[in-house]
């Protein structure tokens, strides 16, 4: 009897730094849910420093959760599996952990503009390749548009 190989889903890991609705991004979500992809969006928490000095995340974890969950109804929007979490403060931080639980082909990392000089100062992206040896992409969702579905 021969076994029959069966196509294993591309896992893909998306960075919500910023909730989708980009162009480029649904097209792209669109393109990985035709090919049965499977997703996780992690959404790090991102404090202040005054917010972690004094231990009060209540606003920004309100934030990160909205941000999820508008990002996870972008993706599902456009035909995309997707389940999501609360990530760590560290974006590096949070994806490590996202993949600790979520074994992913591949990283995309949502960033608006007026982000993205302090993300490159941290060097989030480049630390996210180095440490994970993962295809990372990164997609800048400033330019807003409507989700609908293709």
């Amino acid at each position: 009897m021969v076994a029959e190989l069966t196509a294993k889903p591309v896992r893909i890991l998306y960075v919500a730094h910023e909730a989708c609705g980009n162009p480029a991004l649904c097209a792209e979500v669109r393109a990985h849910a035709a090919m049965g992809a499977e997703a996780l969006v992690v959404a790090p928490v991102l404090s202040s420093w005054s917010h972690r000095w004094t231990s009060d995340d209540a606003e920004d974890r309100e934030r990160a959760e909205a941000r999820l969950e508008e990002s996870i109804a972008c993706l599902r929007g456009n035909g995309l599996g997707v389940q999501g979490t609360l990530g760590d403060a560290d974006p590096v931080q949070a994806i490590a952990d996202a993949l600790f639980a979520f074994a992913a082909d591949e990283i995309v990392i949502c960033l608006e503009e007026p982000e993205r000089p302090h993300w490159a100062r941290r060097r989030v992206v480049d630390r996210t390749r180095e440490r994970f040896g993962l295809p990372v992409t990164e997609i800048d969702v400033a330019e807003r548009a409507a989700a609908a579905p293709a």
